[in-house]
């Protein structure tokens, strides 16, 4: 019930951090994006990982809608002790306060902004700080009379008993009175009467209070790029999160963890150029005779070159089939980057190109299984004919030097 200290916050989110890049190792892994990024919504290019003070704010929120909304000990205190004015808009901070209450009060504004009150006799409405005649509060939208308003702590029935006479500090201007106007013509259309004062949550489809519509409130400033092709494909997390990595070039490739001052061989395991995410991925030569394969199976006459190349050519080549599409992607990329690491770190080289596509296909035949109907269907026809299409080329290259059969 109170707000965390910025000191704690950081110490939970130190534990955190080294438990996502780390897991359960004590060896000491580097951190490959910032933080903040990683917190932010899916949908604004980050992980969705909950920002702890974002999510503390929320869950506050939610005590005020318990107190408007729930009976119980906890409700009965804070009305007799602290609840002096009908309306929650009107409270304020005070020393006399305790702690805890203080700190609800901090966040109270940012509930109030998210709910509009159904007025009835009005006795609990801020008439200028509460959204009750539209979704806005009539400070926000006259905000000119507000400022010279002889009493901003009306609510609605005193406002009503008067007429809807305002009771201002100066004469208005012609600019002043149009707003004056505008006013009394939307104030109009209303009339009090017996029933109680209904909240409810503007900010969520059934007007019920959540947590969430909080957070994503509190989030709506975020942006970035947005990776649904990635979070939508049924491939296991572990693989999106390593395809999101790879979207902000930020897996540990050579040039990558040059750039943190390692000093080691700066040459791709397949061949002799500097590693990078394009080149490992789609321009080293090895890699070329995958994309060339594949390629052939789809029938098409040229192979991606890039990332973003990938996407057109794939989309012209299967328009129809646009769930298969990240799917073909990361399990040739995966099988791209399981073989290097071998290489890199086991030593054990590859013998031939068709060992990668054996291996994509494999996992290309094992995600189908996280797919439906229609869907599955293709995936497994996919992998089958990928994978007899390699061991054809594979045969004929068997008198070849190099073991490949670059195809044109």
């Amino acid at each position: 019930m109170y707000l965390l200290p910025k000191t704690i916050l950081k110490k939970i989110d130190v534990i955190r951090k080294r438990f996502f890049w780390q897991g359960g190792s004590l060896k000491k892994k580097y951190h490959l994006v910032k933080w903040l990024r990683i917190c932010q919504l899916k949908k604004a290019g980050g992980l969705g990982v909950k920002d702890l003070r974002k999510m503390n704010i929320s869950l506050l929120c939610k005590w005020w809608w318990k107190l408007e909304h729930e009976q119980g000990l906890w409700q009965d205190i804070v009305k007799k002790k602290y609840l002096k004015k009908p309306c929650l808009s009107l409270l304020k901070k005070s020393p006399k306060n305790s702690p805890v209450w203080n700190q609800l009060i901090s966040v109270k504004d940012l509930y109030t902004s998210g709910r509009k009150i159904s007025a009835g006799r009005g006795d609990s409405t801020s008439f200028w700080k509460d959204s009750w005649i539209g979704d806005t509060p009539l400070k926000e939208k006259f905000p000119q009379l507000f400022d010279i308003c002889n009493n901003p702590e009306a609510t609605v029935a005193e406002m009503a008993q008067q007429g809807w006479r305002l009771s201002l500090r100066r004469w208005l201007n012609e600019e002043l009175q149009i707003h004056y106007r505008k006013m009394n013509d939307l104030l109009n259309s209303f009339a009090v009467n017996s029933e109680n004062d209904k909240p409810r949550w503007k900010r969520g489809n059934n007007g019920i209070f959540s947590v969430k519509s909080v957070y994503d409130h509190l989030c709506s400033n975020e942006t970035g790029a947005n990776y649904n092709l990635i979070w939508k494909a049924k491939i296991p997390l572990k693989i999106k999160v390593w395809l999101w990595l790879i979207e902000h070039n930020a897996i540990l490739i050579k040039d990558n963890i040059a750039k943190r001052n390692w000093t080691g061989d700066m040459q791709c395991c397949f061949c002799n150029c500097t590693e990078s995410i394009d080149h490992l991925f789609f321009e080293c030569i090895t890699v070329n005779y995958i994309w060339s394969l594949v390629a052939f199976v789809l029938g098409a006459n040229h192979r991606p070159t890039s990332f973003g190349q990938y996407w057109h050519w794939i989309d012209t080549l299967l328009p129809n089939k646009k769930g298969s599409h990240m799917i073909g992607l990361a399990s040739i990329c995966w099988a791209i980057w399981k073989s290097r690491n071998k290489c890199c770190f086991d030593k054990k080289l590859i013998g031939s190109p068709t060992e990668i596509i054996c291996l994509a296909s494999s996992f290309l035949k094992y995600w189908a299984g996280l797919q439906a109907g229609q869907d599955k269907e293709d995936l497994e026809s996919g992998a089958m004919a990928l994978l007899k299409t390699a061991l054809h080329f594979h045969a004929q290259a068997q008198g070849d030097d190099t073991g490949l059969v670059l195809l044109q």
